[in-house]
């Protein structure tokens, strides 16, 4: 199969080989680029934003956003391919192929994503089957690892890429596009107020790291009657107590699990100086944790998110090692302070906060998934298998949800009036700033349908910047946030000015 890539000229960037290889993984086995004379030139704007950027925040020759020659990008004059696929301002044609078009906020091309990331932050991307006039795959990017608007672009581009891909292989949507919003036309002045916000933001965060720990994360706790939040879709009843760790380190990603009448809780616990998180427990009662918490697991390799679970009277963990490229199931040689290494379930992939639910016969794995480039929250991938020993299959629509806002795992799924719920992490505004609670309407090796409902962010009954986890096991329950955290007692002193 050859695919067709249409693209103007002059805006031959490096994202468009990362395209190209994407899909050299799927059914094509070529892809061509046709090269066309832009109906209009980069805008003094765009040009403006992204080389000011680069001297502001350092230039970085891998973006995806870097321009190339076009003698790099094989062209294609016999225009024999199956599908084209046209990133140009629309409208463009390619002999008989069957044409697709890029969107954002329901506009063509490299300005309407300028326009919309200027004025109202990651757009909706749609791939719209031109012929049908309906949509063929569509999701959000996370801008949680985007330094600057190139590289905002450059991860929405990547999440393009993904969407692309999987029209190619006939992972098809279907409804009715996005109605274009007016394309509001970018001026050098906000260029220029972005940069200084930009700027400014870079100086005071390097001042903040001087003083505060960044992204200092702590684990919520509290014993409660009844279903809880996932009852109530809010953080009120009892109130929140903050598990105590160590000044200069953070916990985060709490799993508690109950056994004999007693309590555990596991959560990751990161030292600032060294940024590799391990597996620490700690037991809980209605008093409070009995003693200090220790390391109950550590590898060479980052650990995180210990979903934790009893099955056929042991007990199982599975924590977050995506920077190993695995997703590994530890069995407790003695629960509940020491753990081993068990069966493989994945690898070869980069997936993060692996969930497991057995769910009408099978046994089902959602995690995000990510190839090294974009954002880490956006990417949906779906896991099957008849014995949680394995094998695992991935599903046939990988990833099944492009989506920033409601595709990371945020804890155990839960059962509610004989429907299927999971927590999920809303990272529009960054990496688990709220949470929200998504509905499983269709699952199959074949299907997935989720509808999101309500969401919660930090307030307060639980103060901080951030929340992102929900657990509940018995009547323990816990979250967990972020929250300003000062390095020393001067800072702490600087902190609690600032507050009055």
């Amino acid at each position: 199969m050859k695919v067709g890539i249409l693209v103007e000229k002059d805006r031959c960037r490096r994202w468009l080989l990362h395209l190209a290889e994407l899909l050299k993984t799927s059914q094509s086995e070529e892809v061509a680029y046709h090269l066309i004379k832009p109906s209009a030139a980069v805008s003094r704007e765009l040009k403006t934003a992204l080389q000011l950027e680069e001297r502001v925040l350092g230039a970085d020759p891998f973006s995806g956003m870097s321009k190339l020659d076009p003698s790099e990008f094989p062209q294609n004059t016999g225009k024999d391919t199956e599908f084209a696929f046209d990133l140009t301002m629309g409208g463009s044609e390619y002999g008989s192929s069957k044409i697709f078009e890029v969107r954002y906020n329901g506009a063509c091309g490299e300005e309407a994503l300028f326009s919309a990331l200027m004025s109202k932050g990651t757009p909706l991307i749609e791939v719209i089957d031109r012929q049908a006039g309906t949509v063929a795959a569509c999701g959000t990017a996370s801008l949680e690892a985007a330094r600057g608007l190139g590289g905002a672009m450059d991860a929405v581009y990547s999440r393009v890429a993904v969407l692309i891909k999987k029209v190619v292989e006939g992972s098809h949507a279907h409804g009715t596009p996005m109605k274009a919003e007016a394309l509001q036309v970018v001026t050098q002045k906000q260029v220029l107020i972005r940069l200084l916000r930009e700027t400014a933001v870079t100086l005071v965060r390097s001042v903040y790291r001087a003083f505060f720990y960044t992204s200092h994360w702590r684990v919520g706790w509290r014993f409660v009657d009844g279903e809880g939040v996932a009852g109530t879709r809010d953080l009120s009843g009892e109130p929140w107590h903050v598990l105590k760790s160590p000044h200069d380190t953070f916990f985060a990603d709490p799993f508690p699990i109950e056994t004999d009448g007693r309590f555990y809780l596991f959560f990751e616990a990161l030292p600032h100086d060294t940024q590799k998180g391990v597996i620490s427990m700690v037991q809980m009662t209605q008093d409070g944790p009995v003693g200090e918490a220790s390391t109950v697991l550590e590898e060479p390799w980052h650990l995180s998110y210990p979903f934790v679970f009893e099955r056929d009277g042991e007990f199982w963990m599975i924590p977050e090692s995506s920077t190993n490229m695995e997703v590994v199931l530890y069995r407790a040689a003695r629960f509940p302070d020491q753990w081993e290494r068990h069966t493989v379930l994945l690898t070869g992939v980069e997936a993060a906060d692996a969930t497991i639910i057995e769910y009408e016969g099978r046994f089902w794995m959602f995690a995000v998934t990510r190839n090294g480039i974009g954002g880490y929250s956006d990417c949906l991938s779906l896991y099957y298998a008849d014995d949680i020993f394995g094998p695992w299959h991935a599903h046939e629509q990988n990833p099944v949800l492009v989506n920033d806002r409601a595709a990371r795992p945020a804890g155990r799924f839960f059962l509610q009036g004989g429907e299927l719920w999971r927590p999920v992490q809303d990272c529009r505004n960054g990496y688990g700033a709220a949470l929200a609670f998504a509905r499983v309407d269709e699952l199959s090796p074949t299907t997935f349908q989720q509808s999101v409902h309500e969401t919660l962010t930090p307030g307060p009954l639980w103060p901080g910047r951030k929340l992102h986890t929900l657990n509940k096991a018995g009547d323990l329950e816990v979250i967990d946030g972020c929250t300003y955290h000062p390095k020393s007692e001067l800072a702490a002193k600087m902190k609690a000015f600032f507050d009055r």
